[in-house]
């Protein structure tokens, strides 16, 4: 590809700037758009790794404790979210659980059937209420939708900043599997 430059050098300054500008943009853009699932409008799998990253720096700094809860829906076909019935699904889902947590607190879809809240500043032991309260939510989603089937909700408190947020991520994944159907696991890094 051929391009013609301008002669004149102040010309020539003027589209470097307005290149470099539209680059700062696109970044912002591809950051943006790289962390949030479009369709749905929440945090995808790249997002939550990113906020349980801040929650990681936090505890580092300032000893903030932070945590990580996962709902699993085993019996659920997969979702996508590009399809408008499964959408208002997703939507439905990631509300539900947002209701469970505060607004601090981040929700997004790690993948088809796994939703997550990241869960910032909390006391010591507080994350079995936050368990509680979404478990609770997810059965009487479940009884009105009982094409959901069933859930299963791991959680994961982190007290160690020396922890990545992939091995988090795993964790509460792990202990989303070992949960009882409709019921919670919960354990602590």
């Amino acid at each position: 590809m051929q391009v013609d430059l301008p002669d004149d050098p102040a010309e020539l300054k003027r589209l470097l700037l307005e290149t470099r500008d539209e680059l700062e943009r696109l970044k912002l853009t591809l950051e943006v758009v790289g962390t949030t699932d479009l369709d749905a409008g929440i945090l995808n799998r790249t997002g939550i790794l990113e906020s349980l990253e801040r929650g990681r720096r936090w505890l580092s700094r300032r000893g903030d404790v932070y945590g990580l809860l996962v709902t699993r829906f085993p019996t659920l076909r997969p979702l996508d979210s590009t399809d408008p019935d499964d959408l208002e699904i997703i939507q439905h889902l990631a509300a539900t659980v947002g209701a469970g947590v505060r607004e601090v607190d981040e929700v997004g879809r790690i993948d088809e059937l796994t939703f997550a809240a990241t869960l910032q500043d909390l006391k010591p032991g507080t994350i079995t209420v936050v368990a509680n309260r979404v478990g609770e939510l997810m059965r009487k989603t479940v009884m009105s939708m009982p094409d959901i089937g069933h859930f299963r909700i791991g959680a994961v408190e982190v007290l160690n900043a020396g922890h990545t947020s992939g091995t988090i991520l795993q964790a509460a994944l792990r202990m989303a599997e070992q949960a009882a159907l409709d019921s919670h696991v919960i354990g602590q890094l």
